[in-house]
């Protein structure tokens, strides 16, 4: 089984018109939406089966809490002060709105040209356990995941800097461009506790899209995009993923019933 899955930020600046005249994520916005445009040749060919799940796109982003919101969902940008209505075309009407992350993501991928189905998975960012939120059987082979890095780097950070900021994020950069395996010791070294210190958005998505992910897979994995907007540390990064082949059940031995004495 194939798997396509991005890696977004989840700042509001990505949002066309959220800095005003300013655009300080203007380079980790096209980055962003050339690793989106790539997802559309992958959401294609992974439907191309006749499967409607395979063309199918989840996105998984921190919130105030856990919900699923099946397509179609709105982006929801109030919360940060944001009220650009072309964001949200009338066809979204009385949908559910989405928290600001996946709204952030949800803009992406209309500006991206994504016009597949989108469900919404929102967990809440301040759980200490992550918990099976995908039925594994059912599990989408598109995933938008959405965080970010530390938000303590420098007097511009939304909280105070942190002289270990740079250091925990050199090695989840290094994780989100090696692959799952390097991802999850990654998150296990750094722990709900650091993530919280370092107020590391990314870590309960990213270990909630590895759950979805099939035992063994292998990525291929580029240097993620990574720049320091407004005091924070985020990435654009992408995954393509191929889960190895099944074994083969082994062929029962020939019977060769027993010859009358």
């Amino acid at each position: 089984m194939s798997l396509a899955v991005v890696f977004l930020p989840d700042t509001a600046l990505l949002v066309p018109g959220a800095a005003g005249r300013a655009d300080p994520a203007a380079g980790l916005r096209d980055a962003a939406v050339a690793a989106l445009a790539d997802l559309v040749g992958a959401v294609g060919a992974l439907g191309a089966d006749g499967d409607p799940d395979a063309a199918r796109v989840l996105v998984i982003a921190p919130a105030r809490r856990l919900r699923f919101l099946p397509h179609p969902v709105a982006p929801g940008l109030g919360a940060a002060g944001l009220d650009l209505p072309d964001l949200a075309p009338s066809a979204l009407d009385g949908a559910p709105r989405a928290d600001v992350p996946a709204s952030v993501a949800l803009v992406l991928l209309r500006a991206a040209g994504v016009d597949a189905p989108v469900d919404v998975l929102e967990i809440d960012r301040d759980a200490d356990h992550v918990v099976a939120a995908h039925d594994r059987s059912a599990a989408p082979r598109a995933v938008v995941v959405v965080g970010s890095l530390s938000a303590r780097h420098g007097p511009d950070a939304p909280l105070a800097d942190d002289p270990r900021a740079p250091a925990a994020d050199d090695v989840l950069l290094a994780a989100l461009a090696d692959g799952p395996a390097a991802l999850a010791r990654a998150l296990d070294d750094l722990g709900a506790e650091g993530a919280r210190d370092l107020a590391v958005s990314g870590r309960v998505p990213w270990r909630v899209a590895l759950g979805l992910l099939p035992a063994g897979a292998t990525a291929e994995a580029a240097p993620p995009h990574a720049e320091v907007v407004a005091g924070a540390q985020h990435a654009v990064a992408a995954w393509r993923l191929d889960a190895p082949a099944p074994a083969p059940h082994p062929s029962p031995a020939p019977h060769h019933p027993e010859e009358p004495r």
